[in-house]
């Protein structure tokens, strides 16, 4: 949808739209204007480094001269390297289970965080012992080639056939391994796979329809260990 003048674009966060409720805030510290969607990627670098991001198209006319009510949202995503790249729909499975834009691609949500902390060998600092998102790549997408500095376990629940692909240790990836996920056991489809810590790996639907996936990481994600 291209803004026009009668349809201003509002950058704003996650938290202070939830807040807000179907009304956006207008003039505030928690909500900018963009022209265009070049531009609102620009502004939502600068209104905030680490909170979801969210670009919306107002609909109707204000009820006050400080809220409008929301229409069209759209979510920023940030890419590894801290920047926002891109504007997304959020699909409805996505939707239904409150998943966000994951900077390799797809969508996630962390659902598990252990209690119990440590300071492993090798990491800058302490981390969880193990950490578990759900994660759901749409069709139209794929995870970008990146390692993690932990063990990570991918589970398959529901969607389409995934292809795992294994890059090696290296300094840059190699492709070494293909696995697919997915629900055709008797075809040789796995519903786990371990990728080692350090090992590259990327991942795309293969079979034209979305996949959810549960990631178990241990010892537990940061972001911080990870790389692109």
């Amino acid at each position: 949808m291209t803004p026009t003048d009668t349809e201003p674009m509002l950058v704003t966060t996650l938290d202070a739209w939830r807040a807000g409720g179907d009304l956006l805030p207008v003039d505030d510290d928690r909500t900018a204007r963009a022209e265009d969607d070049e531009s609102a990627l620009l502004v939502a670098d600068a209104l905030s480094s680490t909170a979801q991001v969210l670009v919306i198209t107002p609909r109707g006319a204000a009820p006050t001269a400080e809220q409008l009510p929301a229409g069209q949202v759209r979510w920023a995503r940030r890419g590894p390297a801290g920047r926002h790249t891109e504007l997304l729909h959020r699909p409805s499975t996505a939707e239904t289970l409150d998943l966000l834009p994951h900077p390799e691609g797809g969508w996630f949500r962390e659902t598990w965080r252990s209690a119990h902390t440590f300071d492993p060998t090798g990491y800058p600092g302490p981390r969880a012992a193990a950490t578990g998102i759900l994660f759901l790549l749409p069709a139209n997408e794929q995870s970008i080639w990146h390692a993690v500095r932990s063990d990570e376990l991918w589970m398959w629940h529901r969607g389409g056939p995934l292809e795992l692909v294994l890059g090696g240790d290296g300094d840059t990836p190699a492709t070494t391994e293909t696995v697919i996920l997915g629900p055709a056991i008797e075809s040789g489809h796995r519903v786990q796979q371990l990728v080692p810590a350090g090992c590259w790996q990327a991942a795309r639907p293969c079979g034209g329809e979305e996949v959810l996936v549960s990631c178990v990481v241990a010892p537990g994600f940061d972001f911080e260990d990870f790389r692109s």
